[in-house]
């Protein structure tokens, strides 16, 4: 019998093996012993473990249980893994969240992080010493987007560009999909890219990296900043509890002395992302 033949034979063995692991994970979830949150991977991992530090705290001293924070390999995992049950809480942007409704509407909103307010913009940036002064001088220039799942990284950005009089598809001479916001600020300052739409939430740090270098050129009206989500397979009483404890962070202590930009939980419903919902369908 061939090598190739053995391992033929093997794969039914691991793949039994592997649903057995998801089984357990799922299972042990179900069984109210941790919680698992995972967030969209928007800056870099040292970044977002550091801003989302005071709510894994917060939630396993509230909660009595273990916490354990993941950071998703792109935006479309977070729901994949709530829906799959191996993870029940979720981080998403405001475009992602309202496509992941759309695809799974069992998701549970539960409140918006304040950093510090529950709203933030996308800008479309270049670089101070450039010649470019105004939306209509990017025409025929490189331009940097996030990703296609992003808020303030492209859908906000495409419709800056849209309401100036503009196709963003055919406006630019080459657009980057650079993933993270922080990459974009860094091109810019580089110059590797002449403009970009990125983050508001993002210039501070942006600028301590790289000095006073940046020009804004477009600011997007107000958008709900990222939701903290639920999967259904949680009981409405934990479900509850969370709610509660998030609504409540801004008056715990611990929380507000902790060092990161996460200051608290603004408690809506949905249609708070209605807004979103419709530059959407201005696409």
């Amino acid at each position: 019998m061939t090598l190739f033949s053995e391992k033929k034979k093997a794969w039914p063995h691991l793949l039994g093996c592997i649903a057995l692991i998801l089984a357990m994970a799922v299972q042990s979830n179900a069984a109210g012993d941790k919680l698992v949150i995972v967030t969209i991977p928007d800056y870099q991992a040292e970044t977002l473990k550091t801003k989302y530090a005071p709510l894994v705290e917060l939630l396993s001293r509230k909660l009595h249980k273990q916490v354990d924070f993941v950071i998703a390999q792109n935006y479309e995992e977070v729901s994949k893994r709530i829906y799959m049950q191996v993870a029940d809480l979720g981080i998403l942007g405001p475009n992602s969240y309202v496509e992941a409704k759309e695809k799974y509407p069992e998701l549970i909103y539960l409140a918006t992080c304040k950093d510090p307010e529950a709203y933030y913009h996308s800008l479309i940036i270049t670089r101070k010493s450039s010649r470019l002064k105004s939306l209509a001088a990017l025409k025929e220039t490189s331009f940097g987007y996030t990703e296609t799942k992003s808020t303030s990284g492209y859908l906000y950005p495409r419709q800056m560009i849209k309401k100036a009089g503009f196709d963003p598809d055919t406006f630019f001479s080459k657009t980057y999909f650079l993933n993270r916001h922080d990459k974009i600020y860094d091109a810019i300052a580089k110059g590797s890219i002449d403009a970009g739409g990125v983050s508001s939430l993002s210039w501070n740090e942006a600028v301590k990296r790289n000095g006073d270098v940046f020009q804004i050129l477009g600011t997007s009206d107000p958008i709900p900043w990222n939701p903290v989500v639920a999967g259904p397979h949680l009981s409405p009483k934990i479900i509850a509890e969370i709610r509660e404890i998030l609504r409540n962070a801004e008056h715990d202590k611990t929380f507000t002395n902790s060092s990161s930009t996460l200051r608290g939980f603004l408690v809506r419903d949905d249609s708070f992302y209605d807004i979103v919902r419709q530059e959407r369908r201005l696409k």
